[in-house]
């Protein structure tokens, strides 16, 4: 052996994060170095490789397991086919058994105080009673390695019946593939058990340097390694021809299970197990079939996910022992449950201190029926920015995938929260302004999904929460098809079933009073005429809230003479916003999503923006004649220099005739409109498409900043001030 004082590093290139096999492999080789020969070993991760610190050289790392390692007892009686029943396979059981070799004395020993516990089985034992008492009398008779290997492969769950992580399949098979009666015969293969050492076999030497140094070795066995490593999983197109066969590296195989043991789960991960039949696992959670190109529906099965944590300081043994057996991973003081919830755990640093990555592994079925432990992606253990944010609808979404998984509820439902998680998961993983977003736009088309099921709604769901004006400061863009969003979802106005003004929202969602809540009526949502915006597109649905606006505003609803007005000023859209509209630049739907997304927003609340609107002294060119028609449109007092007010009433007329296509005699009006309270329009006659007419008619439903008004009053009108008489032409009905 080396010398003591001194510390070799080592790069073991055949130890990497994926896939698992190797990753395991990794651990496998730190656990048995620093518990059987050098307990000062430190170990971690550096350039995706695995590296371990050790007094041994590399020469002494192979002499140790090759003359000296002494193997986990591994073995698992609860299951058939493991070597302790009739029809099951015996030979590497009964190999260890009849060794004389002191390396195997902790196998055999445990072998025999497990055949004292099954003595009474003359077949294997049955799920229920029978099973359980096989694992309670080995759980009784055990200790050391073989206990911890019991405790990585079964916990008891909260009813008292095993809990089976989806590492190890269920208690150390998975289907046919029974890992203790391989691992045994992958030993046979490995150490002579004839000879009183157990000295190894003539390629081991050749299979070892492969598995921890990966150097080029011809002597691969057949034999299956199951889920750990799917590149082995043989089938069609694995290898040269049509069907390729399996081949696996026995010491990949041994040390694969030999690292498995460390992810045995300390006492408060298994008093969580009751929430969740994979949280007795470290880092284990139900999955979420997001965050990965493959992903689809069928992904969210039993097995769940699990995290696997990398690190880059040298740790010890002792150290990633307490880090695994805890798997600390929470959020909000709660255990991560699923996926997206270590995302978003990762984002706000609540895992334990010390890890640098998480390599994310799903149990997954591919290749046919096989479940293969597929990773699906590395994530970065760091503060990512306005993770709060989520707290906020994160109650929301996780009420919608319960109700998705109402067997009563529409299919749509099921996208509707796929949706959803994906965009909770891009957010907690990349946390960029877009992201929030696009998380804003799913839960709105979550919401419309419940419109369309209005029965199973109104007993089921809750509306898309409201949320802090936070949010703004985020997603905010400098596009004109946000902006455009803003000044339509940031408006408030009169309604006729409202006794207070009431956002945009009610024209696509039935809310109460409260806001927060659906509008119920016996057959489900109360969805009346005033939800008349839904599932329309963009200039349909500006038309209709306009529509509805003025209807309520020439019956009474409010004593203001205004539709709409902006709940503050910054929200508002520029003049160049509305150029793109009218012009066709912009994108409609993408509008349309946004602010029903927005609208969810408390606008009322203060928040501090980035975005900056520099003045624009351009001429209006072809916003003249949307100039005249908006301000005969107006939301309040039209503000003039000199502190001068004018009052424009609303004439629902202009709109009406807008919207039916007659730009000439809607312009008549409003020229008319405003020569009486002293802006005289400069223009003097207009003609116009009937498609013009009507995008001049859905662009009245913006929002315009209050500098744009005064913009278009002094360009387009001769004012003149002062104003002491305004109109008085009556109000017609929009009917």
């Amino acid at each position: 052996m080396s010398d003591i004082a001194t510390i070799h590093v080592h790069r073991l290139s055949g130890c990497r994060p994926t896939p698992l096999a190797h990753y395991l492999k990794a651990l496998g080789v730190l656990r048995l170095v620093s518990e059987q020969i050098d307990p000062a070993a430190r170990g971690w991760w550096e350039d995706d490789v695995f590296h371990l610190a050790t007094r041994l050289n590399g020469h002494d790392v192979d002499a140790f397991f090759l003359h000296h390692y002494s193997p986990t007892p591994l073995l698992a009686p609860w299951n058939g086919g493991s070597g302790f029943y009739p029809k099951d396979n015996k030979a590497g059981l009964e190999a260890i058994e009849k060794s004389t070799s002191s390396r195997f004395g902790a196998y055999r020993h445990a072998v025999e105080l497990a055949r004292v516990v099954v003595s009474q089985l003359d077949a294997k034992p049955d799920k229920g009673e029978s099973k359980n008492g096989v694992i309670a009398g080995c759980r009784r008779a055990w200790r050391g390695p073989a206990l911890q290997w019991l405790d990585a492969a079964l916990a008891l769950g909260g009813n008292g019946e095993p809990v089976f992580p989806a590492m190890l399949g269920t208690g150390g098979n998975d289907g046919r593939l029974e890992f203790t009666t391989n691992f045994m015969l992958r030993l046979v293969t490995l150490f002579d058990m004839n000879t009183p050492t157990g000295s190894p076999t003539a390629n081991s030497a050749a299979q070892i340097s492969t598995a921890i140094w990966e150097r080029p070795s011809p002597t691969l066995e057949s034999g299956a390694i199951g889920q750990f490593l799917p590149g082995a999983a043989g089938g069609p197109n694995g290898t040269n021809g049509f069907v390729g066969s399996i081949g696996v590296n026995p010491w990949d195989f041994v040390l694969m299970l030999e690292g498995a043991v460390l992810f045995s789960a300390g006492l408060s991960r298994r008093c969580q197990s009751s929430q969740l039949p994979q949280a007795a696992a470290p880092f284990a959670v139900r999955n979420s079939g997001a965050g990965y190109a493959s992903s689809s529906a069928s992904d969210v099965g039993a097995r769940g996910e699990q995290w696997m944590p990398l690190w880059q300081q040298p740790t010890s043994l002792r150290e990633l022992t307490a880090i695994i057996r805890e798997g600390k991973s929470q959020i909000n003081g709660r255990p991560a449950g699923r996926g997206t919830d270590m995302a978003r755990a990762i984002a706000k640093m609540g895992v334990a201190r010390g890890i640098d990555q998480f390599e994310r592994y799903g149990y997954i079925e591919r290749n046919g029926l096989s479940n293969l432990a597929v990773p699906l992606g590395r994530f970065k253990v760091r503060q990512r920015p306005h993770q709060r944010l989520l707290d906020e609808v994160a109650p929301w979404i996780d009420r919608l995938r319960q109700v998705a998984a109402d067997k009563f509820a529409p299919q749509s439902f099921a996208r509707a929260y796929r949706a959803c998680e994906l965009s909770v998961f891009n957010c907690a993983s990349r946390a960029s302004g877009d992201d929030f977003l696009n998380l804003l736009v799913a839960m709105a088309a979550a919401e419309d999904q419940m419109l369309a099921s209005p029965r199973f709604s109104a007993e089921k769901c809750s509306p898309m929460p409201r949320i802090s004006s936070n949010w703004l400061s985020v997603v905010e863009q400098n596009s004109f098809n946000y902006r455009l969003a803003l000044s339509l979802s940031a408006q408030h106005g009169p309604l006729e079933t409202k006794t207070r003004w009431s956002s945009v929202r009610a024209h696509w969602s039935p809310l109460d009073e409260s806001g927060f809540r659906f509008a119920k009526g016996e057959s489900g949502l109360s969805i009346g005429p005033e939800q008349s915006a839904g599932g329309l597109d963009l200039t349909r649905a500006l038309l209709s809230v306009m529509h509805r606006r003025l209807l309520a505003l020439n019956r009474g609803a409010s004593e203001s003479q205004v539709p709409m007005k902006l709940v503050r000023d910054r929200f508002g859209a520029t003049l160049n916003d509305i150029q793109e509209f009218l012009d066709r630049r912009t994108d409609d739907s993408r509008i349309l999503s946004y602010a029903r997304g927005l609208m969810a927003i408390r606008f009322d609340e203060q928040y501090e923006t980035t975005l900056r609107h520099e003045p624009n002294a351009a001429p209006l060119g072809g916003l003249s004649l949307f100039g005249v028609f908006r301000l005969a449109m107006p939301v309040g007092d039209l503000k003039l220099p000199g502190d001068h007010c004018v009052q424009v009433r609303c004439n629902t007329t202009i709109f009406r005739r807008l919207q039916n296509g007659d730009v000439a005699g809607a312009f008549q009006l409003a020229a008319r409109q405003l020569s009486n309270v002293g802006l005289r329009p400069k223009l003097q006659m207009a003609i116009g498409s009937q498609d013009l007419g009507r995008r001049l008619a859905a662009s009245m439903a913006f929002g315009l900043k209050s500098s744009e008004w005064t913009r278009l009053a002094l360009a387009l009108t001769d004012p003149q001030l002062p104003v002491e008489v305004a109109s008085e032409e009556s109000v017609a009905d929009v009917r």
